[in-house]
């Protein structure tokens, strides 16, 4: 089980990650407005990291599925 400082902690990286992936665009296309080469059909490739780094985040933030079920539980000796 997650304390609450480490869900806190979880939700602030999250919420870095998604204002990352809202501000790369704009800096991205200042940076690279004078090239010829089609850049903007990068974004999906330079976004997948941070996507699926708040993916994991938000599963283990979330915890155990309720539909996984339970292992069974080990005979006492």
């Amino acid at each position: 089980m997650m304390t609450p400082s480490e869900k806190q902690k979880m939700l602030r990286t999250n919420t870095l990650l998604w204002l990352a992936a809202m501000v790369l665009p704009g800096v991205f296309h200042i940076a690279f407005a004078s090239t010829r080469f089609p850049w903007p059909v990068l974004m999906p490739f330079l976004l997948l990291g941070a996507l699926l780094a708040s993916n994991q985040m938000l599963a283990r933030a979330m915890g155990k599925p309720a539909g996984d079920p339970e292992p069974a539980p080990k005979p006492a000796d």
